[in-house]
């Protein structure tokens, strides 16, 4: 797969960033919030959470981890969270105390990847949260659980660390925000290309009017995948009587029977994902709008998707996905501004990234 371009900042380092200013920021939300906000009920007061020192160390747990590597070759984010931590937990000052996944083997794994004999694995992320000594969460689950895992963890007294897409529905982006107001605890989606510095100085460049009146910008996240993306080995461990299917379904409104193919490779149904838009999108959309230095909700979006190869059957017992295999996306700003990005997991010719100004152009 070719998966050129990509941005220099990694992952992990935007992740140990998080967790050193967990310990001593407020939570950043956005200055106006352009939407009325509905006002949602809650169960209890939030949790205050322990109060850390400048020299007391950070108390981690990670919530859903994916893996293993020798039993399947589904991304396992969560696990990179655990990895990317120990490397770093001594300057980052951070004891790895907790990890979740309702698969017992990939909890256990886990526990073995962080080799400590103090590391509490659990199949229940609620379990995790009564936690008072933990300080901080990294949230790894499917996209159906982001929002609820999220809301729970802040008020639960945690600074929270979640994957990208932060939610799947537009009302849940509220509750999330809502939440995280209240609590005041420290938020972070994991949008990792927004990290990068060519980003940054674009928007500097951009701000103080080097390219003009700006035009329109455009992106990609490209990708060729023969097999079909995201048809990742299957674990054959798993199975009802292993893994808690009924939990994992969780918030998806549709309720199916437990299918492997539907566990393992979740990113190509729609009860599960948000395909494309919610995948590889946000990774390009969001570097590109944070760099016209004035990020604006848009006021018109068209999004137009197909499946023009079907490359599922070259997967032998694969399913066919909901999702498409390629989209291109057209949006439109109040200022003027438009933003056009192009998906595909078949096809990796890249149009690259522009963004053209009035009297000059920005290339990535």
């Amino acid at each position: 797969m070719d998966q050129n371009n990509e941005p220099s900042l990694t992952g992990a380092e935007t992740r140990r960033n998080f967790i050193k200013k967990a310990a001593t920021a407020a939570a950043v939300v956005a200055a106006t919030n352009p939407f009325k906000t509905p006002v949602y009920g809650q169960s209890s007061a939030p949790s205050a959470g322990r109060v850390i020192g400048a020299n007391d160390r950070i108390a981690v747990g990670y919530i859903g981890l994916g893996g293993p590597p020798s039993l399947t070759d589904c991304p396992a984010m969560g696990l990179a969270h655990v990895n990317s931590q120990k490397s770093h937990a001594g300057e980052n000052n951070i004891v790895q105390a907790a990890v979740c996944d309702l698969y017992k083997t990939r909890y256990e794994h886990a526990r073995s990847e962080i080799g400590t004999s103090d590391v509490v694995g659990y199949d229940d992320y609620r379990r995790l949260l009564e936690r008072k000594d933990i300080d901080a969460v990294l949230i790894a689950t499917h996209d159906p659980w982001h929002a609820q895992c999220s809301i729970d963890a802040l008020q639960a007294g945690k600074h929270v660390y979640c994957e990208k897409p932060m939610t799947r529905y537009l009302g849940e982006a509220f509750q999330v925000y809502d939440a995280v107001k209240r609590t005041g605890k420290v938020f972070q989606v994991g949008s990792q290309g927004c990290s990068a510095a060519a980003w940054h100085k674009a928007a500097e460049l951009i701000q103080g009017g080097k390219i003009g009146k700006l035009v329109w910008g455009q992106g990609y996240y490209c990708r060729n995948n023969p097999k079909g993306e995201w048809n990742y080995r299957i674990d054959d461990g798993a199975t009802p009587e292993t893994l808690n299917w009924n939990m994992w379904l969780g918030p998806v409104h549709k309720k199916v029977p437990f299918n492997p193919d539907h566990f393992f490779r979740w990113r190509k149904f729609y009860p599960y994902c948000t395909g494309l838009l919610g995948d590889l999108v946000p990774h390009r959309l969001l570097p590109l709008m944070l760099a016209t230095g004035s990020p604006e909700f848009p006021k018109r979006v068209v999004c137009t998707g197909t499946k023009p190869v079907g490359t599922d059957r070259n997967t032998p017992g694969a399913l066919e996905r909901d999702v498409p295999e390629h989209i291109e996306l057209l949006a439109e700003f109040p200022s003027g501004l438009t933003l056009t990005i192009v998906s595909s997991t078949v096809s990796a010719t890249s149009p690259g990234f522009v963004i053209y100004g009035h009297q000059a152009t920005f290339c990535r």
